[in-house]
């Protein structure tokens, strides 16, 4: 079997290229092959060396590049992270009342709950936290979460927070990272 590679030169076909197989007559399989058994070259390999970046050194091979843990080492504590939540979300509502701005407020209390936590430094957990603010009337609100975790490492602690004109819930989740 032998490779002829053809160029284009129409204007349009200049940087294709067009290669075909040409079976001689010698070939004694030349009848029973279907384009399906068509071989295909393969690129060579060669054996590579990675370089080492200046500054920095590979890991050695018996050394592991992931170290997985199943069970987290420092269990999260929902008391020390409902007292941090109850401490800021006081000390923010407490002379607010609901208007249009409160999404606003949700947002800033949110991320400012996560990096309180944060500081506590629990490594590996992942943290969500959502706040709701809603103007206290004769109203009725059901929040409701759903989540596929595990009970041995992931947690979550809420505090629900009211004063004369709005309510509060605010939500943390942690989950254990492996």
């Amino acid at each position: 079997m032998q490779k002829e590679e053809k160029q284009s030169n129409g204007p349009q076909e200049k940087s294709k290229s067009i290669i075909r197989w040409k079976m001689s007559k010698e070939d004694p399989q030349r009848k029973s092959r279907t384009s399906s058994q068509i071989p295909i070259p393969r690129r060579c390999s060669f054996n590579q060396t990675k370089k080492e970046p200046k500054g920095q050194k590979l890991p050695d091979r018996d050394e592991k590049l992931i170290n997985y843990q199943t069970i987290a080492e420092r269990r999260f504590s929902t008391e020390r992270a409902r007292e941090i939540i109850k401490h800021i979300v006081d000390e923010r509502l407490e002379s607010v009342e609901y208007s249009c701005s409160c999404s606003d407020i949700s947002k800033e209390l949110s991320d400012c709950i996560r990096m309180a936590i944060k500081k506590l430094l629990y490594d590996r957990y992942k943290l969500v936290c959502y706040v709701a603010i809603g103007q206290l009337k004769d109203s009725v609100v059901n929040c409701s979460s759903r989540a596929i975790w595990s009970p041995t490492s992931d947690t979550f602690t809420e505090y629900i927070y009211k004063n004369r004109s709005l309510f509060a819930v605010c939500i943390l989740f942690a989950v254990y990272k492996e």
